[in-house]
Order: structure tokens, then sequence, then C-alpha cells
């Protein structure tokens, strides 16, 4: 799969994802503001990314112990 299809896929997953999200957090949009919505999204991505980032950290532990080439 090329570069450019992968690049695709990701934005249309993104798309995907924010439509989910607003009809998931439209009740909550409603009843609070739209800025708690906004922290409550935002404050999930975070999470997702700290975890992310956590577990490709993970991954990584010991390439620094490496030799060099």
């Amino acid at each position: 799969m090329s570069y450019a299809f992968k690049l695709a896929a990701a934005g249309i997953a993104i798309l995907l994802a924010g439509g989910v999200a607003i009809a998931l957090f439209s009740a909550l949009w409603m009843q609070m503001s739209l800025a708690a919505g906004i922290v409550v999204v935002g404050g999930g991505l975070l999470l997702l990314a700290w975890r992310i980032d956590k577990r490709d950290r993970a991954a990584r532990a010991g390439i620094e112990e490496l030799p060099r080439i």
C-alpha cells in the first residue's frame, strides 16, 4: 500500500472518528456546554496519545544500547 493511500485512509478515519465523537457527545454538549464537551473529548485524546506513546517507548526500549554503525 502506498503512502498516499495510507494518508487518505488516515484522513477518512479521522473524519469518521470525529463524526462518531459528535454523535456520542452531542447530549453532553447540550446539557453542559460546548467548552465542557471539548474538554472531555480533548482529555480523552490526550489520554489516548499518552498510552500510544507509552507503548511505543516500551517497544523502542534498548535501542540506545545497540552498537553504532
